[in-house]
């Protein structure tokens, strides 16, 4: 498997992303402590590994995507793709999302590509280590899905806005091999102005009808890393007014509302 599976599309910019609150600070600060030590990262994550695979998250997190997955057509997972998991070496927060990511793998057998702008060769040592394929490219979520092949796009926290250029990435009924673990559609569609969701999140509004969301329960200590998250799934398109897809325009976002780093 590599990027040339996915049909590179465009884009633009950076902006800056919302800061963390004040606990994840501190959760975040040097939790790998003074140089970076692959043989200290690896034991660190194999630990938090064995942590989270025992917690309620993960438990409700493995029961929803095996409902969600039964919903489709093809319940087979073919890969996971993670966008905007953070700096692995150096964030306490990236460590966590990271071992779900790798439990996920094994659970479905499949292999795993991540992209992040700010990977740091550090960072791509570690997955290295633990046999995840760096993508090169920054495709600004515009990832599309191979006809058939059932993917898991893993998007912790990432902006509205990467999660709507994957949706027009695969506009149609493509959409029903797309496994969508990220912030919940309905906290965004709730959450912001009508106004805001035309400019950044249009396909999230139009489709936002046509989804199934399945809710991750989140008892994890850390309630922040995982807050908000919930799988999304796409079964019933063949039922939906063919109008549905059409104008499907690539989405432009004003250089003032960016909230991720663009390809230029």
């Amino acid at each position: 498997m590599s990027e040339l599976d996915f049909r590179k599309v465009s884009y633009k910019r950076k902006s800056n992303k919302q800061s963390a609150n004040k606990k994840l600070d501190i959760i975040n600060s040097s939790p790998f402590g003074g140089d970076f030590d692959i043989n200290i990262a690896s034991r660190r994550i194999i630990e938090a590994k064995l942590e989270i695979s025992s917690t309620d998250l993960y438990d409700s997190l493995k029961s929803s995507l095996k409902e969600g997955l039964s919903e489709l057509e093809n319940p087979r997972v073919h890969k996971i793709v993670c966008l905007g998991l953070g700096k692995i070496s150096e964030c306490l927060t990236a460590r966590y999302q990271l071992v779900i990511m790798l439990s996920l793998s094994e659970l479905f057998n499949c292999p795993l590509f991540a992209y992040d702008p700010v990977f740091s060769e550090n960072d791509k040592t570690v997955l290295s280590k633990f046999n995840v394929t760096v993508l090169t490219d920054n495709l600004e979520g515009k990832y599309k899905v191979n006809s058939s092949e059932t993917t898991i796009f893993y998007m912790p926290h990432c902006p509205k806005q990467l999660t709507n250029n994957l949706l027009w990435a695969n506009w149609g009924l493509n959409l029903n091999y797309c496994v969508i673990f990220a912030n919940s559609f309905s906290k965004i569609i709730e959450s912001n102005p009508s106004r805001d969701l035309v400019a950044n999140a249009g396909y999230i509004s139009k489709i936002y009808p046509y989804v199934l969301e399945l809710p991750v329960i989140n008892t994890f200590k850390y309630y922040e890393i995982f807050n908000d998250l919930a799988v999304h799934v796409f079964p019933k398109l063949k039922m939906v007014c063919a109008d549905l897809w059409k104008n499907s325009l690539e989405p432009i976002y004003k250089q003032t509302d960016l909230e991720f780093i663009t390809n230029c």
